[in-house]
C-alpha cells in the first residue's frame, strides 16, 4: 500500500510539475510585448526547457546551444535591441573546451548574421573573417561590409570569387558594378552590366540595374531602353528592389533553433 501511494505521488507530482510549466508559460506570453507570439512562446518554452533540464541533470555541455536558440528567438523578436547579441556572447563563452574548432567557427557565423541582421557592420564583417566559414552566398555580404569599411580592393576579390566559381552569377555582377559606383567609375559599372548582358540576356534585374547606371551618367534614352527591355521579361518589376541593399541590411534571419 505504501508503494502504491509512493507512485501515486510521484504521479501526482509530475501532473503538478507539468500544469505548472504550462501556466507559466501562459503567463509569460499572454504578458509578452506585442510582437510575433508564437516566437515568444517558443523563447518561453526554450528557458523552461533549459532551467527544468539544468534540475535534474549537468548540462553544462549543452548550455550554449540554449544562448544560442535564445539569440535566435530575441533577435527575431527584437531586431531594434542587442539582448540577442549578449545571448550570443554567452554560447561562445560557455562554449565547452572539448568542442570542435568547427562548432567555435559555427557560432562565429551564426553571431555574423545576427550582427549583420541588427546592422552591426563591423562586428559582423569581424565575426564573418573569424568564422572562416564563407559559402558562395555569403561573398556578397563580405564584399558589402568591406565596402562600407572603406575596403574597396578586399570588396572586389569577393565579388571575383563569386564569378569565378560562376560566371554567370547575377550576384557578381552587381558586387563589381557597386564598388565601380562607389569609386565614382560609373562608365567601367556599365561595362560590367554591358558583359553580365552578354553571357544572360534574360535576366530582367541586370536590365534595370544597368537601367539605373545610365540614368546617373545622364543617359536618359538608355535608361528608358532598359527600363522596357526589363519589363518585357517582367512587368512587375521595380526600381527600387535590390540585392546590394538586402545584403547590408536583410529584412529576415535566416537562422533557425537547433
Amino acid at each position: 500500500m505504501i508503494t502504491n501511494f509512493q507512485k501515486q505521488s510521484r504521479k501526482d507530482d509530475v501532473k503538478l510539475l507539468v500544469w505548472i510549466v504550462v501556466g507559466f508559460l501562459f503567463i509569460a506570453w499572454f504578458c509578452s510585448p506585442p510582437g510575433n507570439k508564437l516566437l515568444q512562446l517558443c523563447f518561453w518554452g526554450n528557458n523552461t526547457k533549459y532551467f527544468i533540464t539544468k534540475l535534474f541533470s549537468d548540462n553544462s555541455s549543452t548550455e550554449y546551444i540554449f544562448h544560442r536558440n535564445n539569440a535566435v528567438y530575441l533577435a527575431k523578436m527584437y531586431p531594434d535591441k542587442p539582448t540577442a547579441l549578449k545571448e550570443m556572447n554567452k554560447a561562445i563563452e560557455t562554449l565547452p573546451s572539448f568542442a570542435s574548432d568547427a562548432e567555435l567557427r559555427n557560432l562565429y557565423k551564426d553571431r555574423a548574421e545576427i550582427r549583420l541582421f541588427l546592422g552591426d557592420h563591423k562586428g559582423a564583417l569581424n565575426d564573418f573573417i573569424n568564422s572562416d566559414l564563407i559559402s558562395f552566398s555569403d561573398n556578397l555580404k563580405v564584399a558589402m561590409l568591406f565596402k562600407v569599411a572603406g575596403n574597396y580592393k578586399e570588396a572586389m576579390n569577393y565579388c571575383n570569387a563569386m564569378l569565378n566559381q560562376d560566371p554567370f552569377a547575377y550576384a557578381g555582377f552587381a558586387c563589381m558594378a557597386e564598388i565601380y559606383l562607389s569609386v565614382d567609375r560609373p562608365d567601367v559599372a556599365l561595362r560590367v552590366w554591358n558583359l553580365a548582358l552578354d553571357r544572360n540576356k534574360n535576366n530582367p534585374r541586370a536590365y534595370v540595374d544597368r537601367a539605373l547606371v545610365k540614368k546617373a551618367m545622364g543617359d536618359l534614352s538608355g535608361y528608358n531602353t532598359d527600363l522596357k527591355l526589363a519589363r518585357e521579361y517582367s512587368p512587375a518589376i521595380s526600381e527600387e528592389d535590390s540585392i546590394i541593399k538586402d545584403s547590408l541590411h536583410p529584412k529576415i534571419l535566416a537562422l533557425s533553433v537547433r
